[in-house]
């Protein structure tokens, strides 16, 4: 258990980390359209399932890590959702 205390966080920051990386990316390429189109994507629906995942993971590994993993399970769902398309 106090093994998982301790990569749980380095695992879901380097993924966090990739992520990003991979958005950037995207991002960086799609600058140069003129055209603005609104945002179509799965970012509410990723956001409320991260959060309940967030809470299990939050719950099961003490009540104190309650808030860090409903709000750490928010943001991976909600970037998790943004790079998915309707």
């Amino acid at each position: 258990m106090e093994i998982i205390r301790i990569v749980l966080p380095v695992i879901l920051v380097s993924l966090l980390a990739i992520c990003a990386i991979n958005l950037a990316k995207k991002k960086s390429k799609n600058t140069y359209k003129k055209e603005e189109q609104k945002a179509e994507n799965y970012m509410s629906e990723g956001m409320a399932i991260g959060m309940c995942l967030g809470t299990a993971v939050g719950i099961s590994l003490g009540k104190d890590n309650l808030a860090i993993g409903m709000s750490i399970g928010m943001l991976l769902g909600m970037i998790a959702g943004m790079n998915y398309k309707k």
